[in-house]
């Protein structure tokens, strides 16, 4: 300090003597700089106190609906994760987001993604989502629906809730088919025909129609199907008959009055075994028919053309449905009448 002071004042130019200092100014001196020292230090242990606060924090983390108190010198939320070995899956969501710096008491929460199963189209889809309604988790995962389509449940429902997501495709189809229209069958009575006689005099033809179908479709599936319209476009013509109400012939100057009239295939027969008697006990005789009891019952009084009144007292496993065996004495009697259609008449 002396030199320092010296050259000072050599450079201004005094012409003082060069004089030494005092004692006691240099003992003041150094006893300042160890004071300076010792406050420097004091400053900053404080500084490295208070960083240290500064840089730990007390943290609120919630997983899965817990809460947990942790501590941590992360700067960040992503750096709080690691340290806690907090495993995120691929669309769980952390609030605030991974890069958001950490504040002291702040709090982060972690949302697991709900896992939810979707039947659509065919397939069942298994998925993890955010949404919290089933609406939110169709716009999520850009599933359309049509106009008419089913979700089950609900678009307002929880999923929470939920469970599984049903979706039913809706579609309608309009179908045209050609369909017969048919012909309606007219009567006409004649007393110039016999009861229980008919002549066709109209034949009759069937009609067109053209329908229009619409169905409906679930999944492609036909649910129900309607009649929408319906156009005849070919009339149809109807089948005219006549009827016979003629219920009385005159046969060899005798008036007979029937309650029908048959046209039947007749064959002739006569007994092979003398003694056995017919099928409803009497013995075989002329005048006695074998018949199909549906069609002409036990003890009707008949009149057959050609043959003459009859009795339906007997029956063969040959004989069906309109078919009349007559009974004859003797065997080339039988053979003579053959086989022959005629008019057998129900006598009243």
């Amino acid at each position: 300090m002396e030199m320092d002071w010296y050259v000072v004042a050599r450079r201004r130019g005094s012409c003082h003597q060069e004089t030494e200092a005092k004692p006691e100014e240099a003992t003041g001196r150094r006893s300042r700089l160890r004071l300076a020292i010792v406050i420097f230090a004091v400053v900053l242990a404080g500084l490295a106190v208070a960083g240290y606060a500064w840089a730990k924090k007390e943290i609120v983390l919630v997983v899965d609906g817990k809460k947990v108190a942790v501590q941590t010198f992360q700067m960040n939320v992503g750096g709080l994760l690691e340290q806690e070995r907090v495993e995120l899956g691929p669309k769980d969501l952390v609030v605030p987001g991974e890069d958001a710096p950490l504040r002291e008491g702040m709090q982060v929460k972690i949302i697991r993604a709900l896992p939810v199963a979707v039947e659509v189209d065919g397939e069942t889809r298994q998925l993890l989502t955010q949404a919290k309604t089933v609406a939110e988790l169709l716009k999520e995962e850009r599933i359309r629906l049509g106009k008419e389509d089913i979700v089950s449940p609900a678009l307002d429902s929880k999923l929470a809730e939920a469970g599984t997501v049903k979706i039913i495709r809706v579609s309608r189809e309009v179908q045209e088919k050609e369909v017969p229209v048919p012909f309606v069958v007219e009567k006409k009575y004649t007393a110039s025909l016999l009861k229980g006689q008919t002549k066709v005099l109209a034949s009759g033809k069937n009609g067109l129609a053209v329908e229009r179908w619409e169905v409906i479709r679930h999944d492609g599936i036909e649910k129900e199907r309607r009649l929408v319209e319906r156009q005849v476009v070919q009339q149809p013509v109807d089948r005219v008959v006549a009827v016979g109400i003629l219920q009385s012939v005159s046969r060899g100057g005798e008036e007979l009055r029937f309650s029908r009239v048959m046209e039947m295939r007749a064959t002739g027969y006569t007994t092979i075994v003398p003694g056995r008697n017919t099928a409803s006990g009497i013995p075989p005789r002329r005048g006695v028919a074998a018949v199909d009891p549906q069609v002409i019952p036990f003890g009707a009084r008949l009149y057959v053309d050609g043959y003459g009144h009859a009795l339906a007292a007997d029956k063969g496993s040959a004989v069906k449905g309109n078919e009349i065996d007559l009974f004859f004495p003797t065997r080339a009697e039988a053979v003579a009448w053959g086989v022959r259609y005629v008019k057998v008449y129900v006598l009243e």
